[in-house]
C-alpha cells in the first residue's frame, strides 16, 4: 500500500495542476464577462446566482443561464467520472491513463469551442453563446471529475476554496507544523492571472479569447501525457580484479 507521500503529486503533476487553475480562471471570467454573468466551473455560485433568479430581482437573464452552466458542468462529470480512476498494475506516482485521456478530450473540446468563436469573430450570434457555454462548462466538468480521478496525486480542477483554506491553515498552524503550502499557493496565484489574462484577451482583441485557457490547458495536458523517463541505475562501483576472493 502507498503512503500518503508516495503519491503526492510529482514536479510534472504539479506543473499540470498550476497550468489547469489557469485555464479554470480564464475560462470562468470569459464565462462571467461574454456568457451571461455566470460561471462555468465555480457551481457554488451558479447555485447562488439561480436561487437569486428565482426570486425575479436579481439574476438579469433569469435561471437559463445558470442551469445551462449546471447541466453543461454535471453532464462533463457524469461522461468521464465512471472511467477516470485509477486500474490495477498502474503506478500510484502518475495520473492514471484514463484520467489522462479525459483531459485529453477536454482540451479537444476547448479546441473546438476556441475555433469557433473565432470564426465569429468573438461574437456568436444566438443561440451559440448558450452552445459555448454549455460546452466550456462541460470541459471543466471534465477537468473536475479527473483531477479527483487521479486521487493524492491530482486534486480539486476547478473550485479552490478549500484550497485556500488549506494554505491559510499550513500558514497558522501549531509552531513546529507550519510550513508554506508553495504548490497550491502556485495554483491560487495561477487561477488570478488565467483570469486577468483572458479578461485582458478578451478587451483587446475578442476573437482571440478563447485560446488562453486551450493554451493553459494544452500546456498542462503536454506535461502529464508522456511518462517521465526512468532514472538509469547507478552502476555499482568495478571491484579491483587483485581483490578477488
Amino acid at each position: 500500500m502507498p503512503t500518503t507521500e508516495a503519491v503526492r503529486p510529482g514536479r510534472a503533476q504539479w506543473g499540470a495542476l498550476i497550468l489547469f487553475a489557469g485555464a479554470s480562471g480564464a475560462v470562468d471570467v470569459l464565462a462571467f464577462t461574454a456568457l451571461g454573468r455566470v460561471f462555468a466551473g465555480v457551481m457554488t455560485g451558479n447555485l447562488v446566482l439561480l436561487g437569486l433568479s428565482l426570486t425575479g430581482t436579481g439574476h438579469e437573464g433569469g435561471p437559463a443561464m445558470p442551469l445551462l452552466a449546471l447541466g453543461g458542468y454535471v453532464a462533463g462529470v457524469a461522461a468521464v467520472a465512471p472511467f477516470a480512476r485509477h486500474r490495477p498494475g498502474e503506478p500510484e506516482t502518475r495520473w492514471p491513463r484514463a484520467v489522462v485521456r479525459s483531459l485529453a478530450v477536454e482540451v479537444l473540446l476547448l479546441a473546438a469551442v476556441a475555433v469557433g468563436w473565432g470564426a465569429a469573430d468573438g461574437a456568436p450570434a444566438e443561440p451559440w453563446p448558450d452552445v459555448v457555454l454549455v460546452a466550456i462548462a462541460a470541459a471543466m466538468g471534465i477537468q473536475s471529475a479527473a483531477l479527483a480521478g487521479a486521487g493524492a496525486a491530482g486534486g480539486p480542477g476547478t473550485y479552490f476554496t478549500g484550497i485556500l483554506t488549506q494554505v491559510v491553515a499550513h500558514a497558522v498552524g501549531p509552531p513546529g507544523e507550519r510550513r508554506a503550502d508553495l504548490g497550491n499557493l502556485a495554483r491560487l496565484i495561477s487561477l488570478t492571472g488565467g483570469a486577468a489574462v483572458g479578461a485582458l484577451v478578451h478587451s483587446a482583441s475578442a476573437p482571440w479569447a478563447m485560446t488562453v485557457p486551450l493554451v493553459l490547458a494544452s500546456a498542462a495536458l503536454a506535461c502529464v501525457a508522456v511518462p517521465p523517463r526512468p532514472r538509469r541505475p547507478t552502476p555499482a562501483p568495478a571491484t579491483p580484479s587483485g581483490d578477488m576472493p
